[in-house]
C-alpha cells in the first residue's frame, strides 16, 4: 500500500518508519511535517494510505483527513497520537485504526491489515456471499438471475476461487446425472454463454474469465466471504454460522473443510 506519513516530531516518523520496515505491505513514499506539504502531493499522485498524528502545528490532523479525503476519497487514514481525545472524531471519519503512542508492531500491523481489507472492500462493487444461500451483489443490490443453472456455475466458479474449470468437471458437478456427451457439453456451453451475458447485462462481466472450454472467475474483481475467511479475517468468521451455498449439495465438502479452518 503507497503510504505517506504526516507528523511534526522527527523522533515519532523514525519509529514508525523502523516499525514500517517490518510490515510488508507497506511502502512508504513521502514522509511530511505539516500538512500542507501532504495535500500538495496528494494533489498529484495516487496514495493508498495516509498515517496522521492528530495534533500537528499547522492543522489538526482530523481536519487533515477531511481534505485528504476530498483529493481521495477511497483513501485509509491511520491516526498516531499520545492522546485519546480525538478517537471518536476518527472513528466518525472511518478512519482504519487509532493508536495511542508507544505502539508495537503487533498493533501496527493490525492497523495496517485492517487498512487493507477496508481498502479491499471499499474498492469493489461486487460481492459474492457464499455463507448461507448464494447470492452476487453489485452495490450493495442482488442480481436476479434468469437462469437458475448460470447462477450455479457461478458458484462452481468462485468455489475454485479463481482456479480454472474445464467443460468436463463442470459437467460432473452440475450435471452429475447426465452422460458427458455432445447433448451435455452443447448445454453447458449454452448455460457458460448465458452466465457471460448475464453477468455483462448488470454491469459484472469482467469477473468472469473463458477461453475454450475452460473458465475461472478472475478473484481481483470481486470480494467475497469465503476469501476473506481464508485471509484471516475476524469479521468473516463471525459472519459464518456453519452453512456454505446451502442450495448445492456439491457445496457440502467445502463447508465440512471450513468447519475444521474455524476451528483450528
Amino acid at each position: 500500500m503507497k503510504t505517506i506519513i504526516v507528523d511534526d516530531e522527527e523522533s515519532a516518523v523514525k519509529v514508525f518508519l523502523n516499525e514500517a520496515d517490518k510490515i510488508p505491505e507497506l511502502e512508504i513514499v513521502a514522509t511530511f511535517r505539516n500538512g500542507i506539504d501532504a495535500l500538495r502531493y496528494i494533489e498529484k499522485n495516487d496514495i493508498d494510505l495516509a498515517v496522521l498524528d492528530v495534533n500537528l502545528d499547522d492543522t489538526d490532523g482530523i481536519l487533515l483527513g477531511n481534505k485528504i479525503r476530498n483529493y481521495i476519497p477511497d483513501i485509509m487514514l491511520i491516526y498516531i497520537t499520545g492522546y485519546e481525545d480525538y478517537a471518536m472524531d476518527a472513528i466518525r471519519l472511518h478512519a482504519a485504526a487509532y493508536l495511542i503512542k508507544p505502539y508495537s508492531t503487533e498493533e501496527l500491523g493490525y492497523a495496517v491489515e485492517s487498512a487493507r481489507l477496508l481498502s479491499k472492500r471499499k474498492n469493489k462493487r461486487i460481492f459474492a456471499r457464499t455463507f448461507g444461500h448464494f447470492d452476487l451483489f453489485i452495490d450493495d443490490k442482488p442480481i436476479m438471475f434468469k437462469s437458475a443453472k448460470a447462477k450455479e456455475l457461478l458458484a462452481l466458479l468462485i468455489d475454485r476461487q479463481g482456479g480454472t474449470v474445464t467443460t468436463d468437471q463442470i459437467i460432473g458437478t452440475l450435471w452429475e446425472n447426465r452422460p458427458n456427451d455432445v447433448s451435455t457439453q452443447n448445454l453447458c456451453s449454452k448455460v457458460g454463454k448465458t452466465l457471460e451475458k448475464e453477468l455483462k447485462y448488470h454491469g459484472a462481466g469482467e469477473i468472469l474469465v473463458s477461453s475454450r472450454g475452460v473458465r475461472r472467475v478472475d478473484t481481483d474483481k470481486f470480494d467475497c466471504d469465503l476469501y476473506n475467511l481464508l485471509d484471516g479475517s475476524k469479521n468473516a468468521a463471525d459472519s459464518y454460522i456453519g452453512e456454505y451455498m446451502v442450495e448445492y449439495s456439491w457445496a457440502e465438502s467445502r463447508m465440512a473443510l471450513l468447519e475444521k479452518y474455524i476451528n483450528l
